[in-house]
């Protein structure tokens, strides 16, 4: 059973290549492929731990994990960028402030937790991650005072960013200068990820600057594709160093070895999965995954994030959930499969209509909307990546803006009708 997402998934991405070549849906299924690889590897090289240590994948877990990845994927599968030509803005002038508000958040949080990030660099990092994860590491406290709460939520969402940058050099005549700007905003997570020892964060960076390069691709022409590798080469190793200093500091001294800590990092989400589903048995129903800023005003509940609703479902299940499961393995575990199957199919339909590009013209605000969707499976390959109040409150003031540009142009364009 190990095998079913690897073999399934292969299919799909070679049915994708096939129909359509290789865009953004044939990525994502490529990401899950590789995932599926190493869960492979996970019982190869005998590297089961925790709770899957002698768990039987059962079938109907295996049948859900593949069919509901499957209804995320689709909406993106329908969308046919080959038939697009051109991608307009409609605010220059808001697209800029946004830049620019993202660019300052970066400056102030690296400006500001300078000390902090060099001392971590120099440090320990695996004993450093440890040290935070028993609460005996704390971060020196900030010279921004309240304002640095706004710098972090902002920071939190910077992967945006990356879909500025592309747009940028692809559709508008700015300055190197400029450009250059927006990508460096866009490093603000990774700020963050140095700040909490934390590598999902590089990861979450690298993978969603390669769909946007695929999503992009098409509308760059050569020179701007030579450029763009280089940029991504040098990127990308300079975070990729990181991220191995911070797995070999993490893996390097147990028993398993760097390779083993980087194979079942990378493969344990459908394991894990798989176990959730036959094992966890959450009494205290909750839609806080899916609904974490919700929570956060109107639920006083005792939980304020995700790793308090973690705690409390291990201490009323006798489950360690902590660990990665995908974002329908992160919901299920609160909210059940059942909630999870309605989450997964409202996705589906929800993605499908907004993501309805018929047109050869669409406009920038069309892709903040497919960027917010995207994120859900993109970086769910671990957990779910809105189940933070911050980010989904962020996401929601991009939703805010797209709806906004969009109801400007349909003014507009009622007004040259008049």
């Amino acid at each position: 059973m190990i095998a079913v997402p690897f073999v399934y998934f292969s299919l799909l991405l070679i049915y994708i290549i096939f129909k359509k070549g290789y865009d953004l849906s044939a990525y994502l299924v490529t990401i899950y492929v590789i995932i599926s690889f190493f869960g492979i590897l996970i019982d190869i090289n005998d590297l089961r731990s925790f709770d899957t240590k002698y768990y039987d994948i059962s079938i109907d877990g295996s049948f859900f994990y593949c069919l509901l990845l499957t209804l995320c994927f689709i909406p993106f599968y329908r969308i046919n960028f080959n038939k697009i030509d051109s991608i307009k803005l409609v605010s220059p002038k808001i697209f800029n402030f946004i830049v620019y508000i993202f660019f300052l958040s970066f400056l102030l949080l690296t400006i500001s937790s300078f000390g902090s990030i060099i001392n971590i660099l120099n440090g320990d990092l695996g004993e450093l991650r440890n040290m935070m994860a028993r609460g005996e590491y704390e971060l020196g406290s900030s010279t921004l005072g309240s304002i640095s709460i706004l710098v972090n939520i902002i920071s939190m969402y910077s992967l945006i960013m990356l879909l500025f940058y592309f747009y940028s050099i692809c559709f508008l005549k700015r300055s190197r200068l400029f450009n250059i700007i927006i990508l460096i905003s866009s490093l603000a997570i990774i700020i963050i990820g140095i700040l909490g020892v934390d590598r999902s964060k590089t990861f979450y960076w690298i993978i969603t600057y390669g769909a946007m390069l695929v999503l992009f691709w098409r509308y760059m022409n050569d020179m701007q594709k030579s450029q763009i590798k280089k940029v991504s080469i040098i990127i990308c190793s300079l975070l990729l160093t990181y991220f191995m200093a911070m797995t070999i500091s993490r893996f390097g001294e147990r028993d398993t070895g760097t390779e083993g800590g980087i194979i079942y990092y990378a493969g344990q989400s459908y394991l894990n999965f798989c176990m959730f589903y036959d094992n966890v048995n959450y009494p205290e129903f909750s839609l806080q995954r899916i609904f974490p800023l919700f929570y956060n005003m109107f639920v006083d509940n005792g939980i304020r994030n995700a790793h308090d609703l973690n705690s409390d479902i291990y201490n009323k299940s006798g489950v360690f959930v902590g660990v990665f499961a995908t974002f329908l393995g992160d919901i299920m575990v609160s909210s059940g499969i059942i909630a999870t199957i309605i989450y997964s199919v409202v996705y589906n339909l929800l993605s499908t209509n907004v993501l309805n590009f018929r047109k050869k013209n669409i406009y920038f605000h069309d892709l903040v909307f497919l960027f917010v969707l995207l994120l859900v499976p993109l970086l769910g390959l671990f957990s779910h990546f809105y189940n933070n109040y911050h980010r989904t409150a962020v996401a929601l003031i991009f939703v805010v803006y797209a709806l906004h540009m969009k109801a400007v142009k349909i003014k507009a364009s009622g007004n040259i009708i008049n």
